[in-house]
């Protein structure tokens, strides 16, 4: 390539790319700086430490305005999953900076989970194993009784390449019905999937089981919030492995601890980390995990190495695999 140039890799301790995606970079001729973050934000350490970097490979972090104002010959910034809420897109494409993407790459990682996560608040499992920890059989069992995925009909919010997989699992599970909420699907999409496209509003109405599997984008920020909530039946669930932004986390408080809906499974929340003190903590029928849906072994590595992959493209000259903001290649 000539030059060597600079790949500044945004991540935390317990959350780096994967060794070998590090390995493909520096086979390839690129000088690594590891950044270690202090979660989805760039602080002035941060700042400091990407100055100069040609490429960005974000898992964990953000890179703003103030980022790219310290990288003037910045190319790309490769986003570690599919969130790419993390980067200031605008500013990216106003720069001529790609930003690309890893869609599909933790797809069945996150599908798993989010089957696992409905099985977990319907089957009570975290109050379960709590009091089975405490060696306390008897209360333990006394949440011993729970629900079926079986005969329920399942509402997805979004059946991109997580939700088509959510999707093709809950049908092989025997659900009565599969409704989806998604304007950017086709009906032979949809058909394709086993799904029947619906508007929001009726299938929030008629699911026992909702899962949440849209992006986080201005027009979905808070797609369900408290009106949505009330639409839901008293007995239904929801999961949500997507993005904490999705929900109101307050109106979905007051949804579980109120009794409109019965239960809900979130892998992300709004903010994230949520603060210790939230009041869903101490809510029986809820159960966090602390965004994992893409943390499997496989998943990991699949993601890091796609994400190392766009980088070595753009500097080849080769066309993205995924990019956010292909207009910039024009």
């Amino acid at each position: 390539m000539g030059k060597e140039y600079v790949v500044a890799l945004l991540s935390t301790r317990s959350a780096p790319i994967h060794e070998n995606a590090v390995e493909l970079l520096v086979r390839e001729g690129f000088t690594v700086k590891h950044i270690i973050t202090k979660g989805w934000v760039a602080d002035e350490d941060v700042v400091k430490e990407v100055r100069g970097s040609d490429a960005i490979l974000v898992r964990i972090g953000r890179v703003d305005k103030a980022v790219m104002d310290v990288c003037p010959n910045l190319k790309i910034v490769s986003v570690h999953g599919v969130g790419f809420d993390r980067v200031d897109v605008e500013e990216a494409s106003r720069r001529g900076v790609l930003v690309t993407y890893t869609p599909g790459a933790n797809a069945q990682a996150v599908a798993e989970l989010t089957i696992g996560l409905m099985i977990a608040i319907l089957r009570k499992l975290h109050l379960v194993i709590d009091k089975m920890l405490d060696g306390r059989w008897d209360e333990a069992m006394a949440y011993g009784v729970g629900n079926e995925v079986y005969g329920k009909v399942v509402g997805l919010v979004g059946i991109g390449n997580i939700g088509g997989r959510v999707a093709r699992i809950v049908r092989a599970m025997e659900v009565a019905d599969v409704l989806a909420y998604d304007p950017y699907v086709s009906e032979a999409r949809a058909k394709e999937l086993g799904v029947k496209l619906v508007d929001l509003d009726t299938l929030l109405k008629q699911s026992d089981i909702i899962s949440v599997h849209a992006p986080l984008t201005k027009e979905t920020y808070h797609i369900i919030g408290e009106e949505k909530l009330k639409l839901m039946k008293p007995t239904a669930i929801i999961v949500n492995t997507a993005r904490g932004g999705l929900i109101d986390n307050e109106a979905l408080y007051k949804a579980l601890r109120d009794g409109w809906i019965a239960g809900a499974a979130l892998d992300v929340t709004d903010p994230e980390p949520l603060p210790k003190e939230h009041p869903l903590y101490k809510l029986p029928n809820v159960v966090i995990t602390p965004h994992i849906g893409g943390s499997t072994y496989e998943s990991w590595r699949r993601v890091s190495l796609t994400a190392a992959e766009e980088i070595v493209r753009r500097f080849k000259g080769l066309p993205p695999l995924n990019p956010v903001n292909p207009q910039i290649l024009k």
